[in-house]
């Protein structure tokens, strides 16, 4: 009997040991997906993301440019001489009025000119009074010759004296013509200004012999000035240029500011024209802004002058869009795409269309919509596909109410350039 036992206990042992061996490998398979699910979690990505959303937008164009006169004279001698006189005010700079004496040249051979000229007019005038008086004594001798009227009527000119009173008369004109020239350049021995406004510059000096054309320096007015405002080709679109017809009601608002020791100082231009000209190499086309009285002879104001040759920088007020997305320039790649993070909470990456950006942000008009969620940071592309979690998530601040479009080349790295020069 106990040989019986102990020969079922062996038989038993290797199905005890199997189950024992089952079980304890099915309690192991049950415990697996616990520390998977701990490490997938540890390894989850967790970024932040900004939450962006759909606006109108104003669109602003932002250019720049140098002030310049919107009349701008080079004075230049009419006749020859020596400069006798100077005026105090024909300096750079200097502050004219219309009519106001520039410089004199001497005028002595100009005078002796006009004396001549008028001796000619009263020889002339002697000769047609004396030519008239001949042919009224011809006249009689005429009439007491040709009775019967059997002469021609050519022979009735020369006796008349017809051609010479012509010539006397032809005579008197052109002498009355060289005195009016010689007036007009007795004149022009006085430069005066040809305007109200200011002395860029004189080439000339008392004592100096001039020619006729000599360059004597350059004025411009001072009642008005314009700058000239390149706006990329592609750009143009965002403006709603006025018609020619319709620029005086119809044109964009313009802004230039010009920054002195961090004070930002601003006048309002308005568009004075649209050049039809688009430059061929730089594809811009100009849009000339003119300001009033920017040197501020009219009005006094609490701000600097905006003198010719000040660079400034223009903000012109384009077109309201519809449904723009605005994001930092931080979150595009290279190739204009953005990491979204799904409703799913998977990572994507997303192509947009950038139609303008400025120095901070970058405008979309299709592939983002409201509420949309974009990773920020760096994210390796193996990623795509991946679940995340969002750490922080950051809504953009609100803008001053319109977007600025650079017009000028972005010198930006590697990373932005590709968004800058759209």
């Amino acid at each position: 009997m106990p040989l019986l036992t102990l020969s079922k206990r062996r038989a038993l042992r290797p199905i005890i040991i199997v189950a024992a061996a089952t079980v304890v490998a099915y309690f192991l398979y049950l415990s697996k997906p616990e520390p998977v699910q701990q490490a997938q979690e540890k390894n989850r990505l967790f970024i932040d993301a900004i939450q962006v959303s759909s606006k109108t937008q104003q669109m602003i164009i932002h250019s720049q440019g140098t002030v310049l006169p919107s009349t701008e004279t080079a004075l230049s001698s009419e006749v020859q001489g020596r400069i006798i006189e100077v005026a105090d005010h024909f300096v750079a700079g200097g502050s004219v009025k219309q009519g106001d004496l520039l410089l004199r040249i001497d005028d002595l051979e100009y005078r002796t000119a006009v004396a001549r000229a008028q001796a000619s007019v009263a020889a002339a005038n002697t000769r047609l009074a004396e030519e008239r008086g001949r042919a009224d004594v011809a006249y009689l001798d005429w009439l007491r010759y040709n009775k019967e009227g059997k002469r021609s009527a050519a022979a009735k000119s020369l006796a008349l004296r017809e051609p010479q009173i012509a010539e006397a008369a032809a005579n008197l004109t052109a002498a009355k013509a060289d005195l009016a020239q010689a007036k007009e350049n007795l004149a022009r021995t006085t430069v005066t200004a040809p305007y109200d406004g200011l002395v860029r510059h004189r080439s000339v000096d008392l004592g100096q012999h001039v020619s006729v054309g000599t360059a004597l320096g350059v004025c411009f007015a001072s009642n008005q000035v314009e700058v000239r405002l390149p706006v990329a080709e592609h750009k143009l679109a965002l403006l709603a240029l006025p018609s020619p017809s319709t620029l005086q009601t119809q044109a964009a608002p313009i802004q230039l500011t010009l920054s002195l020791n961090g004070i930002d100082f601003h006048w309002q231009a308005s568009l004075a024209r649209v050049e039809s000209v688009l430059d061929e190499r730089s594809r811009m086309l100009y849009l000339v802004a003119s300001v009033n009285d920017p040197y501020q002879l009219m009005a006094q104001a609490d701000q600097p002058l905006l003198r010719v040759g000040t660079f400034v920088n223009a903000r012109i007020t384009g077109k309201s869009l519809d449904n723009i997305v605005r994001i930092p320039h931080d979150v595009l790649q290279t190739d204009s795409t953005v990491w979204l993070i799904d409703n799913n909470g998977k990572l994507q990456q997303r192509a947009v269309n950038i139609i303008t950006s400025d120095s901070r942000y970058a405008y979309i008009d299709n592939g983002l919509g409201d509420g949309d969620k974009i990773a920020i940071g760096y994210i390796d592309s193996g990623n795509i596909g991946s679940t995340v979690s969002i750490a922080k998530l950051i809504t953009l601040p609100e803008d001053d109410g319109d977007t600025a479009v650079a017009a000028k080349t972005s010198t930006a790295n590697n990373n932005d350039k590709a968004v800058r020069e759209i």
